[in-house]
């Protein structure tokens, strides 16, 4: 995957978090001053974003736990890393909870759990077993497409938006705002995933990649807030768990194209199937990568545990009570430390000199790993594709050698027969001339 492509598939993921998930927290804890907590908290993410460029610089793109583990300790790498993982765990499984619990309430009310959780888990199985590349091809075609009935609900309904409900700013002082704050950080900070897609990036990591994506994410967490609060008032949209599905039944286009509430259940899957297979990705890699096998077996069974998560008896307010309770302020609390860590260890250990070189990155023009292989075993197969492809050069440099001698030969051939054909014929005019 390339730089471009990585951002696809983060804005697809974490777009589903800054845009939904944490729409209703924020509205929730900050009210009419959600979209300060918004801002504010991006103040603090777009320099942030810079520590990870920073990060990434300084261990060359490679794979994240075996730098570490190159470095210090391998308990000690796996002690950094692995509360990171869990996280990304649980996100993904309160992923496949929450979509399969807001389809039954809002559209499918007498729908059996399990069907549609199978259903959502056999699109994100078929996308992990194709691997990374897919993922990245599918978030390709389906965040334009997403970021296109963005716009259009937001365009549509700009008549009816009341900007006067924005104020007052600040009614009641700056509590509010700090209070939302660790909600909108818990979106944030999901960035810290790409140090774990990093060895897979071709190319370089620059600043000013990050900054215009950590300026777009800032962008997907403030608009929805802002209609929500133009459109229903701060305490109807508190009120309301997924403000950004409601802004969808007040859009009407002229006098007869209304209820066009469908385009947001195309809008959640999108950005569902991806935030669920990309967590799934990176545990395989990280925990099965010995063989093609054992990952699809280890991704079978997470899945199978992720289907049966759906029998939990847990309506969509209880799990936004969970969710805005302890979830999203404990995923605050580990992976803003984590990224602290990383960042003091990346200070800490000296740049490797050979690989800052060529900038930790494969010399053949491959994503540093094949698709479905882990990192040694990619090394080993990037140096036997190397190899295979010098043989097959020298194979054809060969064939065309012999196929220009053999031509060679050929038209020696034909200019030797010539010359006799021609010597039998005098002679034959010779003979004739004699009788």
């Amino acid at each position: 995957m390339n730089v471009f492509q990585v951002f696809l598939v983060l804005m697809l993921s974490d777009g589903l978090a800054c845009h939904v998930i944490i729409n209703p927290m924020l509205l929730d804890a900050s009210g009419r001053d959600a979209w300060i907590t918004a801002i504010a908290a991006g103040v603090f993410f777009v320099p942030w974003s810079l520590m990870i460029v920073y990060i990434m610089k300084k261990s060359g793109q490679q794979h994240w736990r075996e730098w570490l583990g190159e470095h210090m300790h391998p308990v000690f790498s796996w002690i950094l890393v692995v509360p990171v993982l869990l996280v990304m765990f649980l996100q993904a499984m309160e992923c496949v909870m929450q979509t399969v619990s807001w389809h039954i309430t809002n559209y499918l009310p007498a729908s059996n759990p399990l069907q549609l959780g199978m259903l959502l888990i056999f699109i994100c199985v078929m996308l992990c077993w194709w691997g990374f590349r897919v993922v990245a091809v599918a978030s390709g075609i389906l965040l334009p497409i997403v970021i296109g009935l963005g716009l259009l609900v937001a365009s549509g309904n700009s008549e009816i938006k009341d900007m006067s409900l924005m104020l007052p700013i600040l009614e009641h002082g700056w509590n509010p705002v700090f209070r939302g704050m660790i909600y909108a950080g818990a979106a944030y900070s999901e960035l810290m995933y790409i140090l774990l897609l990093q060895h897979r990036i071709r190319g370089r990591m620059k600043a000013w990649h990050m900054l215009i994506y950590s300026c777009v994410i800032v962008t997907i967490m403030v608009g929805p807030i802002i209609g929500a609060i133009t459109e229903f008032g701060p305490e109807e949209a508190a009120n309301q768990l997924t403000s950004p599905y409601e802004q969808w039944r007040l859009l009407r286009i002229g006098q007869y194209i209304e209820h066009l509430d469908f385009f947001p259940i195309f809008q959640w899957l999108s950005g569902a199937s991806i935030r669920i297979a990309l967590p799934v990705l990176v545990l395989a890699e990280t925990f099965a990568s010995r063989n093609e096998k054992a990952r699809r077996i280890f991704i079978l069974a997470v899945f199978l545990f992720y289907g049966a998560a759906t029998f939990v008896p847990l309506d969509e307010y209880d799990m936004y009570l969970f969710m805005y309770t302890y979830f999203m302020p404990g995923v605050t609390l580990v992976l803003l430390p984590a990224s602290l860590a990383w960042f003091i260890v990346a200070l800490c250990i000296k740049p490797d000199r050979r690989r800052d070189s060529d900038g930790g990155q494969p010399q053949d023009g491959s994503d540093g790993q094949p698709e479905e292989e882990g990192s040694g075993q990619g090394r080993r197969a990037s140096r036997r594709s190397s190899r295979s492809r010098i043989g097959r050069a020298d194979l054809r440099a060969r064939s065309n050698r012999i196929r220009t001698s053999v031509r060679t030969a050929a038209s020696l051939r034909g200019k030797r027969g010539a010359r006799k054909r021609k010597r039998r014929r005098r002679r034959l005019k010779a003979g004739r001339r004699r009788s």
